[in-house]
């Protein structure tokens, strides 16, 4: 009896967007992803997202995600920055970024414990922007913390990271966000029907505050920039599964980490309640976005 072959289950793939000290939300989604019996087969992230994308990906588990979640919660804006008085001092000596780098590095080798991308257990993709080009670049092998560095590098706050390009010429990258806040593009070129995309989506579409400093202008400029961004069409049997919290939650100015176990909570909720939305009785598929109250 000739039996038909089997089709291969479709892959989860997990896009995590860049969005500041809003990130955390991201950790909670992740949380109730697995609660839902959901593990990614592949993860895709920019800015704040590669850093939590890269966490994930040396251990899939639940465990990590909690470990994930402890290192959200003694985050300050210290541990990325270093000493806020180097701003000055940078700016005395007409360099063109408030702060080093070499902080967000420390931290990337210090959480994730892995030094080359193409060594995380699950199949990883970090956006960043080529200053050059503007357009994004979707990296799958290098040194972790200078793609993850050059991935969060918002510019005129960093430096941009030089990383080497196509031909390995050196090239400057900035934050993944310039280009990309939600790295879909590079979803959509290894989606194939049958796969899901779970997109953790951190970003915050309006700023209703006071532009105070630099960095809220350059903020507001960015969420501007990422309104009027293309929408990604996938192709016809992918199903994209968009978590985002209402935009009514103010977790104030993209360094301000005062909301973190909060985000967690909302994050996770958001993702509960989107695998009640999509898991239906009658074996369909649904594409939806879900965005939750907070």
């Amino acid at each position: 009896m000739h039996e038909s072959p089997q089709v291969p289950a479709g892959r989860s793939i997990f896009v995590c967007s860049g969005g500041g000290s809003r990130g955390a939300v991201q950790v909670g989604m992740l949380r109730g992803l697995f609660a839902a019996g959901v593990r990614p087969d592949i993860l895709i992230g920019g800015s704040v997202g590669a850093i939590n994308a890269a966490f994930l990906a040396a251990d899939p588990t639940p465990g990590r995600v909690d470990e994930l979640a402890d290192r959200w919660a003694a985050m300050t804006s210290r541990t990325l920055l270093g000493v806020r008085r180097t701003a000055m001092a940078n700016l005395a000596r007409r360099r063109p970024y408030l702060f080093d780098s070499a902080p967000l590095r420390r931290l990337v080798e210090d959480w994730i414990g892995v030094s080359m991308l193409e060594d995380l257990s699950v199949r990883t993709l970090i956006a960043t922007t080529d200053l050059g080009t503007g357009r994004p670049v979707h990296h799958e092998r290098g040194r972790l913390a200078e793609i993850v560095a050059a991935s969060a590098a918002l510019p005129g706050v960093f430096p941009p990271t030089i990383l080497p390009g196509a031909d390995s010429a050196p090239t400057r990258h900035v934050d993944a966000g310039i280009a990309e806040n939600v790295p879909l593009t590079a979803a959509n070129a290894i989606a194939r029907p049958g796969d899901r995309v779970f997109v953790l989506d951190a970003t915050k579409t309006g700023l209703h505050r006071d532009l105070r400093t630099p960095i809220d202008v350059l903020v507001a400029a960015l969420m501007a920039t990422v309104a009027n961004q293309p929408a990604v069409v996938f192709e016809p049997g992918v199903e994209v599964i968009r978590l985002r919290i209402d935009d009514s939650f103010s977790s104030g100015h993209v360094l301000d980490f005062t909301h973190v176990r909060t985000l967690i909570q909302l994050g996770e909720r958001c993702a509960l309640n989107a695998m009640t939305y999509t898991s239906r009785p009658d074996g369909l598929s649904m594409s939806a976005e879900r965005m939750c109250a907070s």
